[in-house]
């Protein structure tokens, strides 16, 4: 029988005002010189309020793009520092990863937008200088520290925490494909009954409350459920549970120029609506998850970004196909398949009556 494995951060903390406990929980973990490493908007947010949280601090600025050499440089400037600390978006988050890796230290990641699960999770998703998924990499463990401040996550343009509920809502689809097909989580275990709970949970959060959440401009309590299910109920699930098609599809979508401008939920809503029409679920699902999607301003169609020709479905399902997890489905899938799955979501939406474009 195989081994279920969980794996989460040791620490999770959330709610408006959480930075003014940034020295208190990275003291938990021993205190001592902090490195952190923050993109230019995080530094113009916070960064003022981690220097006084933290005197001392070493403040790296992050070069903009999850690179192996963006991730040496940066680990380079670590010095003594005993902590390193990941400030920002996911990119910047990444690279703390990597960075804290490389010397062997612990990493806290304080985000400052809500557009996706990697904050909890060990894995960092390196790209090249072109912006093309590169690989990942493994941290022997999840972040010590988990630090969301919601009132923060409240002041970003809404996009983003619309990409998190769309990359979160591909975990129940994802987490069923890997179960049908027998496939293993990314601690190299079967997933354990509180990680099926949770996705569950998860979803019914993200259709009740998704919309109040950004229509809100202060953190209220949808807000803050909707925050605590796209960064720790979804990065609990992705890693304990386990992908499938619908984040295979991102590597092939990171190669199309016309895709480029879009976000990694945004990406992954294609790629569930993908995952979806590839067999796994029926028409009225697919409409009613489009709907949703299109009702938090969430892409349903690879037209309305100019991705038409075969050729490029070809080659986006030929790369795709290519992700270690893209066999996590109830069946083995061709290009041809994710050729069609992708092209008939342009037919459903075109002949769907009202369908927002």
């Amino acid at each position: 029988m195989t081994i279920r494995i969980l794996g989460a951060p040791q620490r999770y903390v959330q709610g408006p005002g959480a930075i003014t406990r940034l020295a208190d929980e990275v003291a938990i973990f021993g205190g001592g010189p902090v490195a952190a490493i923050v993109d230019p908007v995080a530094r113009d947010l916070i960064g003022a309020e981690v220097e006084r949280q933290l005197p001392g601090v070493r403040l790296l600025s992050f070069g903009g793009e999850c690179t192996r050499d963006e991730i040496a440089a940066r680990a380079d400037e670590v010095g003594d520092a005993r902590m390193v600390l990941g400030i920002g978006g996911g990119k910047a988050i990444d690279t703390a990863k990597g960075a804290a890796l490389a010397r062997g230290l612990p990493v806290g990641i304080v985000p400052t937008i809500a557009s996706n699960d990697s904050p909890t999770s060990h894995i960092a998703v390196v790209y090249t200088p072109a912006h093309e998924v590169d690989g990942v990499i493994r941290m022997k463990t999840n972040p010590a520290l988990v630090l969301v401040d919601t009132a923060v996550i409240a002041g970003a343009p809404r996009r983003f925490l619309a990409a998190g509920i769309g990359d979160a809502m591909s975990k129940t689809y994802e987490l069923a494909g890997a179960l049908s097909a027998g496939g293993l989580n990314f601690f190299g275990g079967a997933p354990t009954e509180l990680t099926k709970a949770i996705v569950g949970r998860a979803r019914e959060i993200l259709l009740a409350d998704g919309e109040a959440a950004l229509a809100v401009t202060t953190p209220d309590a949808a807000f803050e459920r909707v925050v605590e299910a796209a960064i720790l109920l979804s990065g609990l699930a992705f890693e304990s549970g386990g992908l499938s098609i619908a984040h295979s599809m991102v590597r092939g979508f990171s190669v199309m120029p016309q895709l480029s401008g879009l976000l990694h939920g945004e990406l992954v809503a294609l790629g569930t609506l993908t995952q979806l029409a590839a067999g796994q679920g029926s028409e009225s699902e697919i409409a009613e998850l489009a709907a949703f999607f299109r009702r938090l301003s969430l892409p349903t169609s690879f037209a309305d970004y100019g991705v038409t020709d075969h050729a490029d479905f070809e080659h986006i399902a030929e790369v795709s196909l290519r992700a270690p997890y893209a066999t996590n489905y109830a069946r083995p899938l061709t290009a041809a398949d994710l050729v069609a799955a992708m092209r008939s979501l342009d037919t459903a939406l075109a002949a769907a009556p009202g369908a927002i474009r």
